[in-house]
């Protein structure tokens, strides 16, 4: 009985947590790492947050992506494997991605395929229009730290830390906890217009 509430809930993680990709530091509240699930091999990615250094609405945000990535399926949203979440971590393990820019500068060679770019804009803009027309759900995020690319070249759409309902009493946008996220607000949060959001 004893050693039920001992258990280390991280230590059961399916995945193990490999080293740090490159690409999202001071843009996002999480730390994106190469991983493998522990039975398979299989890679994956695990996106991790340090409770422990962390503010109370930085964590708040945290707890609440993970709620929300639980609960999206769709193929131009990033896939969730799995997630625990702890006194002192919070692991979200997804399909196997990178960040878009770290993506598009890595394959630089022939000055980018512009086929391949339009192929990806239109994947982000299916991705927004299942969360706005059929989860009733503003992203308040879209930008290049909250697009992934698997390794076919598909692009996902992640970064739902400021997710809010499109409708309602609670469609208020969430503050941004980072200010080099408040470039990419919409103008009528910037311009302090009250704007119906319309499904498109």
């Amino acid at each position: 009985m004893w050693s039920f509430f001992s258990r280390d809930p991280a230590k059961e993680f399916n995945y193990e947590i490999g080293e740090k990709v490159p690409g999202l530091e001071d843009k996002s509240i999480w730390s994106l790492h190469h991983g493998k699930k522990k039975s398979s091999g299989e890679p994956v990615s695990i996106f991790a947050f340090d409770i422990k250094s962390a503010s109370e609405t930085q964590i708040q945000t945290a707890k609440s992506s993970l709620k929300r990535l639980k609960t999206l399926r769709h193929p131009n949203i990033l896939t969730f494997l799995d997630g625990v979440e702890t006194d002192k971590v919070i692991y979200i393990a997804t399909e196997s991605v990178v960040p878009l820019e770290t993506y598009l500068q890595e394959n630089d060679s022939d000055g980018h395929n512009q086929i391949a770019i339009s192929w990806g804009l239109h994947q982000v803009v299916k991705g927004l229009s299942f969360l706005v027309n059929d989860c009733n759900l503003i992203h308040n995020n879209v930008c290049m730290v909250s697009v992934f690319v698997d390794p076919a070249g598909e692009w996902k759409l992640g970064g739902v830390d400021y997710m809010y309902p499109a409708q309602g009493a609670d469609s208020i946008p969430p503050v941004k906890i980072l200010p080099l996220l408040e470039r990419y607000n919409s103008p009528e949060k910037t311009e302090g217009k009250k704007m119906r959001t319309e499904k498109w």
